[in-house]
């Protein structure tokens, strides 16, 4: 009696369906979570490139209307990166970027061929950057590492 009684509450125990759902909940919501928390600090970090890349644009853009070589012109040009301003009393665009870690290469190019419109030598500036990015703390408790980022833009100097 007792073997006949024990096979029946186990196949009672198979067959109930009660909490079934907080189970399959319990099992999938650190996936779930982890899904919608990734998703957001990738949204995040692609919006904190983009400013860093309309930065290197504005910057860009700025020299190529005056002297490019010019170390004040490019200090200048390295605060509207960062902050939106000539003179560096704007907020900044990304916690962390600051205008010390922008750097400026002017290079000439040989137009004697004439494949572009212009002089014979037409000058380029490049505006480089490696960015930081700062997460809001679920990258690194997954354990990875900081993610650090390369943007570079290129202007050509018109000089007007």
């Amino acid at each position: 009696m007792s073997l006949k009684c024990a096979h029946g509450r186990a196949s009672r125990v198979l067959r109930d369906q009660e909490g079934s759902a907080l189970i399959e909940f319990t099992i999938m919501a650190p996936l779930l979570f982890s899904l919608v928390l990734g998703i957001a600090e990738f949204g995040r970090l692609l919006s904190q490139y983009q400013m860093v890349l309309e930065g290197l644009r504005d910057a860009g853009r700025y020299l190529a209307r005056l002297d490019a070589n010019d170390a004040t012109n490019q200090g200048n040009a390295a605060n509207l990166a960062t902050t939106g301003t000539i003179d560096g009393s704007g907020d900044p665009r990304v916690d962390g970027w600051e205008a010390g870690d922008i750097a400026f290469a002017v290079t000439d190019i040989d137009n004697t061929a004439g494949t572009y419109r212009g002089p014979a030598e037409i000058e380029v500036i490049e505006v480089t950057t490696t960015f930081d990015y700062a997460d809001v703390g679920f990258l690194s408790a997954l354990g990875f590492d900081a993610i650090s980022i390369d943007a570079a833009h290129e202007q050509r100097v018109i000089l007007e």
